[in-house]
């Protein structure tokens, strides 16, 4: 919706001349609709508006309460906004306008920091106290809307968008390496970490109060507790009301609400959840490949057919991949992040604003709450794995390395899934840490010269333990997968790349499936009710079953993934053979010049090579974004290792 930042400081702010005019600049594509500012001798508030709820005066921001002591930017949508008004007022509250921001100010009156959890939806805020010369700033429970903050010559700031601090004049950082550490192995780096050692991302369901110093706190975690009596029948009873509750909640704007229909189950249900609760017919978007293995057109056709939406097909051919829009997606994220599939959310969500429109719903969030990831039902696999004797995983092991040459996927799958299942008999942490990422630490060690990283920790400290060694329980698997996809990929990852790439168009996507709720039900589900070892999320499967035509209930899982050997011209090899390989390359330092050179060549030779082999087509794309965007960003902040 919005775009925030500001600076803080009880003692009294020093002067940063042209700061907050720098800070507006920079995050006006998350708010092109309208310009706020506000400042004392304490605190500097800087706000740009996408207008979505009260686009009347009433609604601009920053937004201050009756007496003008309590002043709040806003960035995201308070979804219970109508009841809370009502009950504020009921205690004696007295509201302009009809805007969901005006609700934080009396409610930060009534609860203070307590607020936080009386709030559902998507939110980051920043609220003022005058009186008290504190500031609060608080993010919503799963990390849908982004804020950063940071310490610097006794100032607090905080920002929307990283730009914005680094923008400040005299502010430095030095790279954070064990947070690029840890991007190597994962593509993105896992929050509240940043690349910039003095940045951090205000964790999920988590609120900071400043007074003197800073104090962070939790008002709310995330804990998979699986019912053993749930059934698929009740829980697709719940999950229906639970939805369409969610998506009338988050179609309630003062502009038009269009939705994402990538295909997949999860978007589908939105959609038909939409139509089901509008009274006119939904548009709805797709993306189309030119690739038939990652297309989902059709797919997307039969829902927007069976549905009568009015639908528009994006062809991701027709937009310019060349070496400038490329590096511009990279450099945007503010620090190193490679999940390619932010090109054509991007490409999704500037076609989506093309058509004037401005809001939309889209399917995320789904799979981490219902088992909708491949490791999920691969679990079951790795459970038996385990508890086989040590030699019988060897062979699995050089059997697969053995056969990765000769098959697509299969030999590639087996060597990785008992090689996990080897190391998950020691460490359940190295096991979970294994399933997410792209390189582990031996590859990790093989591309980077022994000096730089030498001192940095492995990835699976991030990826605790769930039980004494040697103990394979799936549902304990199960429960602690879900509860690290919500704590460490869903907001560093998946959610980081829907915001930055949806608000660098100008349009805000919300998250219906991340409906507290609906989020509520998954995680009450045990492992049986997520996967039956060879599909997930059967309990969204099954309500599909009643809302969508079979074929798209029976639809494998495909993701947002892209094909990038047939879609980039060669000016975007050029530019990754230009940074990556010369002679002032940020990176060459660090890395192994011979391995990264043969990934190169690899990536540039891609489409003549069999598809066979120890890396995967997508893994190959994936180590070589990785690098250029890591290097593009230290070129960016004149970084180095």
């Amino acid at each position: 919706m919005c775009g925030i930042a500001g600076r803080f400081a009880s003692a009294g702010l020093a002067p940063a001349p042209g700061w907050h005019a720098r800070a507006d600049a920079l995050l006006t594509h998350r708010g092109p609709d309208e310009s706020g500012y506000f400042n004392d001798d304490v605190c500097e508030l800087v706000h740009r508006r996408l207008a979505l709820i009260d686009l009347t005066p009433t609604g601009r921001q920053p937004m201050s309460n009756t007496d003008g002591s309590v002043v709040v930017v806003f960035n995201g949508e308070i979804y219970n906004h109508p009841e809370l008004r009502r009950r504020l007022q009921h205690r004696g509250h007295t509201f302009r306008g009809t805007s969901d921001t005006e609700v934080l100010v009396h409610l930060y009156e009534e609860e203070g920091e307590a607020m936080l959890g009386r709030l559902r939806g998507i939110f980051a805020f920043a609220i003022y106290d005058r009186t008290q010369r504190r500031l609060l700033l608080g993010r919503d429970r799963f990390g849908v809307k982004p804020l950063f903050w940071a310490l610097h010559e006794g100032q607090l700031l905080f920002a929307s968008e990283m730009k914005a601090i680094t923008a400040l004049p005299g502010f430095t950082s030095e790279i954070d390496r064990q947070a690029c550490y840890d991007f190597l192995g994962l593509g993105w780096i896992p929050e509240p970490a940043t690349g910039f050692t003095a940045i951090h991302a205000l964790p999920p369901g988590s609120g900071l109060t400043v007074t003197d110093s800073p104090r962070l706190f939790r008002y709310h975690d995330v804990a998979a507790v699986p019912d053993p009596n749930a059934s698929i029948n009740d829980s697709t009873a719940i999950l229906e009301d639970a939805l369409l509750d969610a998506v009338r909640r988050q179609a309630v704007a003062d502009v038009p609400v269009a939705a994402l229909l990538s295909g997949g189950i999860d978007s589908s249900l939105v959609v038909a959840a939409h139509r089901r609760t509008a009274s006119a017919p939904t548009a709805t978007f797709n993306v189309r490949f030119p690739d038939r293995s990652h297309d989902e057109t059709a797919t997307a056709m039969a829902v927007a057919t069976h549905y009568g939406t009015a639908h528009h097909t994006i062809d991701v051919a027709e937009h310019a991949l060349d070496a400038d829009a490329v590096a511009g997606l990279l450099r945007h994220f503010d620090q190193p992040f490679a999940d390619t599939s932010c090109i054509p959310m991007y490409c999704v969500s500037h076609a989506v604003r093309s058509r004037g429109i401005i809001c939309a719903l889209s399917g995320d969030g789904g799979d981490e709450a219902f088992g909708g990831y491949a490791r999920f039902w691969r679990a079951n696999q790795l459970a038996r794995l385990m508890a086989v004797p040590p030699l019988v995983r060897s062979a699995a092991v050089a059997a697969g390395t053995a056969l990765s040459p000769w098959t697509r996927n299969w030999g590639r799958q087996l060597s990785k899934a008992a090689r996990l299942a080897g190391q998950g008999r020691h460490s359940s942490a190295t096991l979970l840490a294994g399933l997410a990422t792209y390189l582990n630490e031996d590859d990790k060690a093989r591309l980077m010269v022994p000096e730089a990283h030498n001192g940095l920790l492995p990835v699976d400290r991030l990826y605790d333990g769930y039980r004494p060694d040697g103990v394979t329980d799936l549902e304990e698997l199960s429960r602690r997968m879900t509860e690290k996809l919500f704590a460490v990929s869903l907001p560093s990852q998946m959610l980081r790349k829907v915001d930055m790439m949806s608000m660098r168009a100008s349009i805000e996507v919300r998250v219906p499936m991340l409906d507290e709720a609906i989020v509520s039900l998954g995680l009450t589900l045990p492992h049986r009710l997520k996967t039956d070892g060879r599909t997930g999320k059967l309990v969204l499967r099954s309500l599909a079953e009643r809302w969508l035509p079979a074929s798209v209930a029976r639809h494998p899982k495909h993701g947002f993934s892209i094909p990038l050997d047939v879609m980039v011209p060669s000016s975007v090899h050029d530019l990754i053979d230009g940074v990556l390989m010369s002679s002032d390359a940020r990176t060459r330092p660090m890395l192994d010049r011979g391995l990264v050179g043969g990934w190169l060549r690899r990536f540039r030779d891609a489409r003549a090579e069999p598809s066979g082999g120890t890396m995967s087509r997508q893994g190959l794309y994936q180590r070589v974004f990785m690098l250029l965007s890591l290097e593009l960003w230290m070129r960016d902040h004149a970084l180095t290792w």
